[in-house]
């Protein structure tokens, strides 16, 4: 299958040429934003893969086994995980904060204005995958634009590791309200 060019990408999804001024601090910085996209692309799906069964071993799989807890608990750090996830304590709740202030952060309209078009758009539907942002080579040009790239990045880093030992300790806590 052809690969569209950036132009005609560019205008499938309604993007038009930029009207802000660009910064050229942060156009200067633009080889550390294609490096983060490019290490998003490689490794995102990689530490889904390796968290995700992680984080059900770790903190719902003992819950539902009892040898298993037994195995869990008779390691440290691992019974540290285990136990600061599976019940409602500061850990989970901290993990939890941290992944909506970097949602909310990079979804919203910071203090009223509206993001240009072009550079990193957080506005936009359907472009917020890191392969998104490379084929249109949608790079923040602004320091606006710049914070919110590396909080999306931090958050994209988050969703795929700390998301999955949350989601699970949420759903562990629900079986401990059950007595299961």
């Amino acid at each position: 299958m052809k690969q569209l060019s950036k132009d005609q990408w560019r205008k499938i999804h309604g993007i038009r040429p930029p009207k802000d001024p660009a910064d050229p601090d942060v156009i200067g910085r633009r080889p550390i934003h294609e490096a983060i996209v490019n290490w998003e692309i490689k490794w995102t799906t990689r530490l889904h893969l390796i968290f995700a069964p992680l984080a059900f071993t770790i903190v719902l799989m003992p819950k539902l086994n009892k040898a298993w807890y037994e195995v869990i608990s008779s390691i440290p750090i691992v019974s540290w995980i285990h136990r600061e996830f599976s019940g409602l304590t500061g850990t989970l709740y901290l993990c939890l904060a941290v992944g909506l202030v970097f949602y909310f952060y990079s979804a919203s309209k910071i203090d009223g204005k509206s993001h240009s078009e072009y550079g990193y758009p957080i506005n936009i539907n359907h472009v917020r995958s890191p392969k998104n942002i490379k084929q249109g080579e949608l790079y923040p040009r602004t320091k606006l634009e710049e914070r919110v790239f590396f909080a999306d990045s931090a958050g994209g880093i988050w969703l795929a590791t700390f998301m999955w030992f949350v989601l699970l300790g949420g759903i562990s806590v629900l079986f401990s309200m059950k007595g299961g």
